[in-house]
């Protein structure tokens, strides 16, 4: 897209007719700038790398392919530690000529592959999104979705509400992505941590 809307256009593992794809998805052609298309990797484990802005790392993933856990309909897996290194050196490698980035990255058997790259530090730090102190949070259950989340970032007026996301989802997933475009004060609390806080 012309603007990264995260999560809103389509990923698809295997081919998909690219022209077919822009007039469903854009059908006026001014959002969609082009389509890539990349060479299959056999994915082992997928995820995605963000940095804050005091530059600590943060990498989260899954087994196999990683479009549902970017889009939080698959859970977060815990990863082997060779992956989590690979994906450090990488990183390191990438920053050291970009300064610090955000990426999504899949591992197959032999090496990890960048698969997307954005350059910037984040904001976000442990549970929290995007930091800030409003006057009051929005309860959001993941399981809604991604457009059912922009639907009530817009309905927000000012930095003053916040957003809870509950649920089991990744603060790399494009969740944390679109909280953190849009400059909500949010933080994630796992299903786990509202069980507990209910008793």
């Amino acid at each position: 897209p012309n603007v990264q809307v995260p999560g809103k256009f389509t990923t698809q593992h295997g081919w998909i007719e690219p022209f077919q794809l822009m007039a469903d998805e854009d059908p006026n052609g001014d959002m969609i700038a082009s389509v890539l298309a990349q060479a299959n990797i056999e994915a082992i484990y997928s995820g995605a790398l963000m940095v804050s802005e005091e530059g600590k790392i943060t990498i989260e993933g899954t087994k196999g392919f990683g479009e549902e856990f970017m889009v939080g309909r698959k859970k977060r897996d815990i990863l082997p530690d060779e992956v989590i290194n690979s994906v450090k050196v990488l990183y390191e490698q990438v920053a050291a000529q970009l300064g610090a980035v955000r990426m999504e990255w899949v591992a197959d058997a032999s090496q990890v592959w960048i698969v997307q790259l954005h350059c910037g530090a984040t904001k976000s730090s442990g549970s929290i999104i995007y930091p800030g102190n409003p006057s009051q949070y929005h309860e959001f259950d993941v399981e809604q979705g991604l457009e059912a989340l922009r639907e009530l970032i817009s309905s927000i007026s000012n930095h003053s509400e916040g957003i809870l996301l509950l649920g089991d989802v990744g603060i790399t997933s494009h969740f944390g992505d679109v909280l953190r475009r849009a400059e909500i004060p949010s933080k994630i609390i796992p299903h786990d941590e509202i069980a507990v806080t209910k008793i």
